[in-house]
């Protein structure tokens, strides 16, 4: 069984590439390598994590390349590290967490094709390798899954009695308003009766 792979090398792309070698940063230094094949050195001379796991991907260093994906942090991204890092614990045969990477993308994108497809691969394998691990992984997705509900349960009742209370609170201030206004107009009729009783006097 294959698995599909792609590797987004757009994100090589430097601006600015040097001629001289002598100006090259580590990026630049990275680039022109893995242009020319030598993915090893490559990936020695990258410091960012992503194009670091990528070239490593590409030099068939999997443990290499899923620690490198397994540390990115960058937004743009950190979706395609996590489905790379599934893909470099496939070609270790490392099944139980190749699905465990696939599903974290699943989760967070759940159109995610290639994912779906590789998720459905690493689960046939898992199955017919070790049954006790699929067994395990499926009840802590499905514990993970439970509590995302009950939490999701929890927070629109947090938000039904925060709900309540502004309601309350609107209620009482209007209340509060409502009482004021009615003792200024009792005021002002007040006073207007002692002015007039006092004008009758004169």
């Amino acid at each position: 069984m294959t698995i599909r792979c792609h590797l987004p090398l757009w994100l090589l792309l430097l601006p600015g590439l040097a001629t001289a070698a002598l100006f090259e940063n580590s990026e630049q230094k990275g680039k022109r390598l893995f242009e020319a094949g030598l993915y090893a050195e490559a990936a020695q001379s990258f410091s960012d994590d992503y194009r670091r796991g990528v070239a490593y991907y590409k030099a068939e260093e999997y443990s290499a390349a899923a620690d490198s994906f397994a540390r990115v942090e960058r937004p743009e991204v950190a979706l395609d590290a996590r489905y790379n890092l599934g893909n470099a614990r496939f070609q270790q045969q490392d099944y139980e967490g190749a699905l465990s990477a696939y599903a974290a993308v699943l989760e967070e994108n759940p159109q995610h094709q290639d994912a779906r497809y590789n998720h459905g691969v690493a689960r046939a394998l898992l199955a017919a390798t070790d049954p006790q691990a699929l067994a395990r992984i499926e009840k802590q997705q499905s514990e993970r899954k439970q509590q995302n509900s009950e939490q999701k349960q929890k927070q629109k009742q947090e938000q039904k009695q925060k709900q309540k209370q502004e309601q309350k609170q609107k209620q009482k201030q209007e209340q509060k308003q409502k009482q004021e206004q009615e003792q200024q107009s009792e005021q002002e009729q007040q006073s207007q009766s002692e002015q007039q009783e006092s004008e009758q006097q004169q």
